[in-house]
């Protein structure tokens, strides 16, 4: 089976789940890349940053989780939104 990269399945996921928490999309990841070192709190976290300053998705939200966790949810921008056409 042929994966994605998967800063590309980040961004596609967020396009597919809009308001998706960090939190959220590292389990998917790591379900998917099981075996990818990269699939880690600080990896996804790094995808994330550099998705953000690169204005393909933007933040809606930030909340504390009972274990004192940033609970950020992101949402893919109208630019992001256009670039997908050549990610799908």
């Amino acid at each position: 089976m042929s994966q994605i990269p998967v800063k590309f399945r980040a961004v596609q996921a967020i396009y597919q789940n809009e308001n998706i928490s960090n939190q959220t999309l590292l389990e998917l990841l790591r379900k998917e890349y099981p075996l990818d070192r990269s699939v880690s709190e600080k990896g996804v976290q790094d995808y994330l940053l550099t998705l953000t300053a690169s204005g393909l998705i933007e933040q809606t939200n930030v909340t504390l989780d009972q274990n004192g966790k940033l609970n950020i949810s992101y949402k893919i921008t109208d630019y992001g939104t256009r670039l997908m056409k050549y990610i799908v």
